[in-house]
């Protein structure tokens, strides 16, 4: 179910109008990925694959050794170019025979901000046609500035400035998609910063119409091509 059908049976159900479950989108991007892990529970070592990763987590192949509230100590490289990375993280669910979902709760900012700098660039190099960057006004009480975005999605979006406002500052962002004569107007929350590079926002209030708008932009870009790992490669 997309985030404007979720937006349509929210509203039916509550009578909320206009806003928006933010549990429903995700706070970070993440990348499909072959990444090994090693990682200890009570002192044991074990080692696995990572499949998927992101700013806040990973999804591992391996089962051994987990299961649901977990703590554990991670040391994964996730690109031969960076350095390894420590973190403890929490496991959120265990699928059997599948892997187990993982959440970071403890990664230093440096860390987690080479994670969501190497993700946002090979998002960007898998795409078929480079996007066109989108205009965006960003608003917030004591700003007004005018950036640029290529990455959108239902749920938010990342605005490449200089400009970073801080982790859970409210702001209004307002853009035209694809040259088209609608504006879209949306409240967001910025979720997550890269340095450098920009910021990513959290749609929190958005209009039927709106969303409709961005659906069907999404819908008319290209697919991505369909990507192999070269073998040997993390990443």
């Amino acid at each position: 179910m997309n985030i404007c059908a979720i937006i349509e049976l929210v509203e039916k159900i509550l009578h909320l109008g206009k806003k928006l479950a933010k549990a429903y989108a995700r706070r970070y991007p993440r990348h499909n990925v072959s990444v090994p892990v090693d990682y200890s529970v009570d002192e044991k070592g074990f080692r696995g694959t990572a499949k998927t990763l992101s700013g806040g987590g990973l999804f591992l192949t391996s089962i051994d050794g987990l299961e649901a509230g977990k703590e554990i100590l991670l040391r994964f490289r996730p690109a031969r170019h960076l350095p390894f990375i420590r973190a403890t993280a929490k496991v959120l669910y265990v699928l059997p025979e599948k892997g187990a979902g993982l959440e970071f709760t403890e990664i230093t900012p440096e860390d987690r901000n080479s994670l969501l700098r190497l993700i946002h660039q090979k998002n960007r190099d898998r795409r078929l046609n480079p996007r066109a960057p989108l205009a965006t006004q960003e608003q917030c009480d004591q700003c007004m500035s005018l950036a640029f975005s290529r990455d959108i999605s239902l749920g938010g979006m990342f605005i490449e400035t200089a400009d970073l406002l801080p982790v859970g500052s409210a702001l209004t962002v307002r853009f035209n998609l694809d040259q088209r004569d609608k504006i879209v107007t949306a409240s967001a929350q910025v979720t997550y910063q890269i340095e450098k590079m920009g910021m990513g926002v959290l749609f929190t209030e958005i209009g039927h119409e709106d969303c409709d708008s961005i659906r069907q932009y999404l819908e008319s870009l290209p697919a991505p091509p369909a990507t192999v790992p070269a073998k040997g490669k993390t990443a």
